[in-house]
């Protein structure tokens, strides 16, 4: 403590500071572990610490400085090794992880054929593509059992009963699969090198329904048994009936040009009427009206509660939203309209979940109740569109002044869900007879 005592007195500090370091021993071994603060407390100028410190830094021996330096530097080197290991066990684990993978996510999705059109179900008339964890040593019947799950619950669906229909699996090619090409979906992975793997149910109807019907019964939910010909009285689709006066029963279907898509859009159909004119109108014969896309349904009844609309040809000048003019033009424009239009006319003028019902409005007189059978004219007319939701028996009525449908049936589609499984299980228990 006298060299450091002596630096001290040298730089002139009072006595009584030295002394109350040498009592308190406070030597250069232990001023070069303390901090600027904790020294403060002893020497009051700045200076003078900086000094002190430099002055026992150079006291200490130099073997001891770098060895501290190499134990900073060994340090230093550990964090470094660790880090790295940690670096390469976080790269190496994914890899692990997905040579144990046991699961794999599909697509499924439903494909059905009629006989004349094969299409795909889209989501809001039951179909749609679904996601699901599947093993990866799944195969054919596995791929086919989750696929009657989600399209066909209980084993009844939208087009009906899952008896009625002869199933296969398409891989994502479209191409039908067989025990003998359709390996595990851990295999396919591998040989397609898809991010995700997609399959189609495909279904069409058994030739001799007939005779299935006859021979075949179905269990209900309360374990009653009764014989699949009666539920036919009730199917949701008349197949007979609609297929004797040449009425489409597929709801998916609208008139129109058709795409050549996988995706879940609208599916159409080619209009096979008589041919179009050759020559374009006269533009002074072609009337124009004008349609704001937020008040369709308004705008169009306003326009169309004329008569003579019928009689020319006709062309929309569509106002967006920011009073802009939709620069498109021709029948397309038309088409985006009569959409729009039928749309809000579902949601603000029917009833119904499948098939939709007009019903009274107090604020609806009969001139806009005949604008809207003329904008229904009208479309199928200049652009071939048809609305599809409406009910058969109500549009049968109105375009031939009788019904041809089986009411009872397209009720069954009016009503939801659960109605309607109370309504099936009420008609299969009058059918014994009162008890």
């Amino acid at each position: 403590m006298s060299s450091t005592s002596e630096f001290l007195r040298a730089r002139g500090l009072p006595e009584d500071i030295i002394s109350h370091l040498e009592e308190q021993g406070i030597d250069s071994d232990v001023i070069a572990l303390m901090d600027d603060a904790a020294l403060a407390n002893y020497i009051p100028r700045y200076g003078d610490r900086i000094a002190l410190f430099n002055f026992c830094k150079t006291k200490q021996p130099t073997s001891k400085r770098k060895n501290g330096l190499l134990e900073k530097l060994r340090e230093k080197m550990k964090l470094r090794k660790d880090s790295d290991k940690e670096d390469t066990a976080s790269k190496t684990q994914p890899q692990e992880t997905k040579k144990q993978k046991t699961t794999r996510n599909i697509a499924i999705g439903w494909i059905h054929s009629d006989g004349k059109m094969t299409k795909q179900v889209r989501e809001k008339q039951g179909g749609g593509t679904r996601k699901l964890h599947m093993s990866t040593e799944a195969g054919l019947k596995d791929i086919l059992k989750e696929g009657k799950k989600l399209f066909f619950p209980d084993g009844i669906s939208p087009k009906g009963s899952e008896l009625d229909f002869e199933f296969e699996v398409w891989d994502f090619k479209q191409n039908c699969l067989t025990d003998d090409t359709c390996h595990s979906i851990g295999y396919m992975y591998g040989a397609a090198k898809l991010t995700l793997l997609r399959f189609y149910i495909a279904t069409r109807p058994k030739e001799n329904q007939d005779d299935i019907h006859t021979h075949k019964e179905v269990t209900s939910d309360n374990g009653s048994e009764y014989n699949a010909a009666e539920s036919d009285e009730v199917s949701v689709y008349s197949n007979e009936v609609y297929q004797l006066f040449n009425i489409s029963v597929d709801s998916e279907i609208t008139f129109g040009p058709t795409y050549d898509t996988q995706e879940d859009t609208e599916v159409t159909m080619i209009y096979d009427g008589p041919a179009m004119p050759l020559n374009p109108p006269d533009p002074q014969d072609v009337l124009t009206i004008t349609v704001h896309s937020t008040d369709t349904l308004n705008d169009m009844i306003r326009a169309f509660c004329k008569e003579e609309i019928l009689n020319k040809p006709l062309s929309v000048k569509r106002i967006l939203p920011g009073d802009r003019e939709e620069a498109g033009v021709g029948s397309g424009v038309l088409r985006d309209v009569l959409t729009c239009f039928w749309q809000e006319f579902y949601d603000r003028c029917t009833l119904g979940t499948s098939i939709k019902v007009p019903f009274i409005r107090h604020d609806f007189s009969a001139a806009k109740w005949k604008a809207v059978g003329r904008i229904l004219v009208k479309g199928y007319q200049e652009c071939c569109y048809f609305p599809n939701k409406l009910a058969f028996p109500l549009l049968e009525q109105v375009l031939f002044n009788c019904v041809y449908s089986d009411p009872k049936a397209h009720f069954l589609q009016f009503v939801s869900s659960q109605e309607r499984d109370v309504l099936m299980d009420a008609m299969k228990n009058f059918s014994g007879g009162p008890r």
